[in-house]
Parts: structure tokens; sequence; C-alpha cells
């Protein structure tokens, strides 16, 4: 677990790392961490650091000592319910799954409301050309149930091609897929911005997820039902910073850019070409890759229907059972 800190306070706070934030007295704001998945890693977190670097979170009464980065969705929210965390980030599937087992789990808004972020590359030499090539190849995928195995194999679907007419390859993560696709272990390998963009050089872009799949969610606020009646302002606080900080990304991109490439350890240059390509519009739906909180359903339902891919329950969801919009300005309330 990676743990980003902004600086020092001339008071020494006490702040638990598990992440148990402490009052400091009655008349002063509440200090505490929250926890977003791959932090640092995935585009998904960005908003965030521009909103606590450019003091948008202090802007709506909010003070953030730290985020928190996990990898994945489902260690995300067992560090939030261990750690009494107000706020995370996650993916639907470790949500949708975490519910069903009984999570103490609402969704407050839409974050990431597509896979703009993720592709497949192949080597520059390779004869694969299109995904209609990729019958009889090797394509990797980062963990099993992960949404990279479950788009791998939308991405046959898609194709035309049955699950055993390619071979599919859990590599473990990204890094080490664009590394078995060096070695020749691989014909073709997942990515994740940014890392696609520091290292595009070395490969040959295959296809984005979002010119070929239907409309995915990527990634949504979520709270817990006891914070949800107790800090309600904390909430609409935390989703309006962020709101803040995605119109501002989509202003002043070299600034944002400015604000987070130390932490996701790229260079300006880089961050900014993230950006900027994120905020293109993209799917069916045309929406960028960073939402202001409206949850589009649509993109929910398709993503528990790749579930049957997985094997695994791609039942409906009710989402008004699981879905808390109160926290969200009338504007970006949708019907669920």
């Amino acid at each position: 677990m990676t743990l980003h800190r902004h600086g020092l306070r001339a008071v020494a706070i006490g702040v638990a790392l598990g992440g148990i934030a402490l009052a400091l007295t009655p008349a002063v704001v509440q200090a505490e961490d929250i926890e977003i998945s791959n932090y640092g890693v995935g585009t998904n977190g960005m908003p965030y650091g521009v909103a606590w670097k450019k003091g948008f979170f202090k802007e709506v009464g909010i003070d953030i000592t730290g985020i928190r980065s996990s990898p994945g969705g489902a260690p995300t929210i067992r560090n939030m319910l261990a750690g009494n965390l107000p706020f995370a980030e996650a993916g639907l599937t470790a949500i949708v799954a975490a519910v069903r087992g009984g999570g103490d789990i609402k969704i407050i808004a839409g974050t990431t409301n597509t896979t703009a972020e993720l592709g497949w590359v192949v080597m520059p030499n390779s004869p694969i050309k299109t995904i209609q090539d990729l019958k009889g190849k090797k394509l990797g995928f980062t963990n099993p149930n992960s949404t990279t195995h479950a788009l791998a194999l939308m991405l046959l679907e898609k194709a035309g091609l049955k699950p055993n007419e390619a071979t599919t390859i859990s590599t473990g993560g990204f890094g080490p897929g664009l590394a078995a696709l060096e070695h020749n272990e691989l014909d073709v390998a997942p990515f994740a911005e940014p890392l696609y963009a520091k290292n595009k050089a070395k490969y040959r872009l295959l296809v984005w997820s979002t010119d070929v799949l239907p409309p995915l969610v990527d990634t949504l606020a979520i709270t817990t039902e006891r914070t949800a009646k107790a800090r309600p302002d904390f909430l609409k606080g935390m989703l309006a910073a962020r709101r803040k900080a995605v119109d501002f990304m989509a202003a002043k991109p070299r600034e944002a850019a400015e604000a987070i490439a130390a932490d996701y350890k790229v260079t300006v240059d880089v961050a900014e070409d993230v950006i900027k390509t994120m905020m293109k519009p993209a799917t069916s739906l045309k929406i960028p890759h960073w939402g202001p909180g409206r949850i589009y359903v649509e993109t929910l339902d398709n993503l528990i229907a790749a579930q049957k891919l997985l094997g695994h329950d791609a039942s409906k969801v009710d989402w008004t059972k699981i879905v808390d919009q109160s926290f969200l300005p009338e504007d970006l309330r949708t019907k669920l």
C-alpha cells in the first residue's frame, strides 16, 4: 500500500496508518485520509490529486491529510471498512461483490465513466493488425476475474471469436504483461494510462477499449451507510471538490499535470498528454473518462452483464438499493 503525504504540519497530529481519523478539537475541521484504488498508478485517481494539491478540498472545508492507494477495488473496500475511512473509490465488480457479501457500502457518485485508459498493444513488427487477427494468439490480462480479464474476453467476442480460439494469460499486472510481450511470451498485452503514454514508442497500439467495446463504468465513489448518515456535509464536500478538479483539468491541463506528475512518477508532458486524451468524449455515450459525478446506469449494467464471461453472477442489479445520490447536486442526479 502506498501512502502519499502533502507536507508536514506545524502541529503534531496523530493519525493511525490504518486510516482512523481523529478530530483535532470541536472547533477544527476533522483531518483524515481517503482511499482511492490505484492512486499514483491509474488515471481514475488523478482528480483527487489535483483537488488536494490545488487546495480544492480546503476550499469546501475538508482537511485531507493523505490519499491512500490500494492495488484494486477489493483491497480498497477492505481498507475502507477496516480503517473506518469515510470515502473511497473502487471498481464496480468489487463493489457489487462486497454488497452481495453483506458489506456496508453505498455508491454515491460516478467518477470515471469509461475504460478509456485501457487498451491493447503489440510489438511494432507484429503481424497482428486488427482484433480479428487474435485467432490462435496469446492475449494477456492482469489477474483472474479482473476488469482486464473480462475485457479480454469481450474483445474476443467483439472479434467474432470464441474464448478457446485464443489463449488468455494472466500476467499479474500491466508492467509484467508488457515485459512478457517484449520477450515474445505474449502476442498482445493490455495497458493502462499513464503507463502507455510513458512508453508508447516501444509498442504499436492495436486498439483502445472504448473504440470497440460498449460503454463500461470504470470506478465509482463509495462510502458506508454509517458515514452517509453521520457526515452528509463531508461527502457533499468531497464530491464538490472533485468536480471542481475535473473542471480544472479540462480548462488547464498543463497546470493540472504539474500538480500530479510527481505522484504518478511521470513527466509533466506525459501527465498533460494523458489528461488531454482522457478528456476526449468516448464510447457511444460521447462522455469523457472523468465525470463530475453523474451515474450512467447503462455503463453499470454493461459491466455487470460482462461478468457472465467470467462465470459470475450477471443478474441485473437493483441500483436503487445500493446507490444514494443525495450527496450530488440536483443537476447531476439521474434516474436509476
